[in-house]
């Protein structure tokens, strides 16, 4: 079912990715607002992804595209350097139907890997507080709480209903 994992340089489809950030921004916008965060346009945060998708692509970001044997998109990992030694990863999504096959630790430990070959010596990530698979990743893979760090992306009025993470590599 996933034929291919990878970083790319550009987003072959641009209709196709958008719509993948679509269905990532209805899940995890409903664990933003099961912790009591406000209430969100998903479309809106598609836009403001796709207006910023240069900071996904390299030189300083990196975007790992998984994709099914008919090429459809099947999920997504994103990282942007926030610091010369430091990336934040961001956007991560596996599609319902591929859940349970690995993909989503490919997309975790590739990033991981990637952010060492980048020369970083830090890897910084936000969640939602409800968000308990993405925390228990975070945990398992040995990153700690820590307060919001200053170039996190997010409005400081989010502050509450997130969590912030730091792994040192």
């Amino acid at each position: 079912m996933i034929s291919d994992v990878s970083f790319v340089s550009e987003v072959p489809d641009l209709t196709a990715f958008e719509g993948l950030l679509l269905d990532y921004y209805s899940v995890v916008l409903r664990a933003f607002e099961a912790g009591g965060g406000p209430v969100l346009a998903p479309d809106d945060l598609v836009r403001s992804s796709i207006e910023h998708l240069d900071e996904m692509l390299p030189p300083d970001g990196r975007l790992a595209l998984a994709r099914g044997h008919a090429g459809q998109l099947l999920g997504c990992g994103a990282m942007r350097r926030i610091r010369k030694d430091a990336v934040e990863m961001k956007r991560m999504f596996v599609r319902p139907e591929v859940q349970g096959l690995g993909l989503g630790r490919r997309l975790f430990e590739m990033r991981v890997e990637e952010a060492k070959n980048m020369g970083c010596r830090a890897i910084y990530v936000d969640t939602a507080k409800g968000n308990r698979s993405m925390l228990s990743m975070y945990e398992k893979h040995g990153f700690q709480y820590i307060p919001r760090y200053p170039e996190n992306g997010n409005p400081p009025e989010f502050e509450p209903y997130l969590v912030f993470m730091k792994y040192d590599l």
